[in-house]
């Protein structure tokens, strides 16, 4: 297998379900509860919910209406490290979700994959983030993968933003989950492999259980840490441990699209 495939980081929490309704771009909202939000962080606390909205539901067109408000808020507060920083996520899901359920759009993802790469880059220069050095170490691992040229530039960089993002951040939880994501695709000669993937996302779930960030900062992840270490559990052929793993994520995230319709149904009578 040539290396690089190694680092290929595939579809996150995207529903194999079609895509919904095609939702509105609207001004931002306040949080239901919690503190007041002002400024670019109100904008930015609205993009993460209609993101992650979205993501559950599998609805392309939510994610790019998610960065159409982005970019008007960019246009408010340029350089806003939260908000450059919901930009690459948002291109991060929208990859994700244009692989799995949208083939006619796929010629899409190079561009997809390599903006995202630049709106995280720039959100660094503005102000290092944990999520933000993951975003990009998962960001660049689709780009490698979608064409190699990527190679000799990129794949050295992949394990040295994990890295920072780790070292930043040891018990953030989106951190573990991406890692663990990223394991989950990578051969165990390079340090990956499903053991590894496994202790990783179990490690995501255990800080998920104290994770309370204060809005707009992200909050994404619970759910599609079980949906993960599910999948791990799959492959290994561990299917009452995989179930519960999925169903544990229905009890986070109700109406989540892929649990139910996909990835469920695939263990039915095993």
């Amino acid at each position: 297998m040539i290396r690089l495939m190694l680092v290929l980081l595939a579809c996150t929490a995207c529903a194999s379900a079609p895509a919904t309704n095609v939702s509105t771009v609207a001004a931002p909202v306040s949080t239901v509860s919690g503190p007041t939000l002002t400024g670019a962080s109100k904008w930015a606390d609205s993009a993460g919910r209609l993101i992650d909205k979205a993501t559950f539901a599998g609805d392309l067109q939510g994610l790019r209406n998610a960065g159409l408000l982005l970019d008007r808020a960019l246009a408010a507060y340029p350089n806003d490290a939260l908000l450059l920083q919901y930009q690459g996520y948002e291109l991060y899901r929208e990859a994700g979700l244009v692989d799995a359920v949208s083939p006619t759009a796929k010629a899409q993802l190079p561009l997809i994959a390599s903006t995202a790469r630049v709106k995280l880059l720039e959100s660094l220069a503005a102000q290092p983030l944990a999520e933000t050095h993951a975003l990009l170490a998962m960001m660049m691992g689709r780009m490698i993968g979608l064409d190699q040229i990527y190679s000799p530039t990129l794949g050295p960089l992949i394990p040295k933003e994990m890295n920072a993002a780790i070292s930043m951040a040891p018990n953030n939880p989106r951190v573990w989950l991406l890692r663990g994501i990223q394991s989950f695709y990578t051969n165990p000669e390079y340090g990956g492999g499903l053991p590894v993937a496994e202790t990783q996302l179990n490690k995501a779930i255990e800080l998920f259980r104290t994770d309370n960030p204060t809005p707009p900062a992200p909050s994404w992840g619970r759910a599609e840490a079980y949906v993960w270490l599910g999948q791990v559990l799959q492959k290994q052929n561990r299917i009452a441990e995989a179930r519960a793993a999925y169903n544990n994520a229905l009890s986070v995230q109700r109406d989540y699209p892929w649990v139910t319709y996909s990835l469920l149904p695939s263990i039915v009578g095993r």
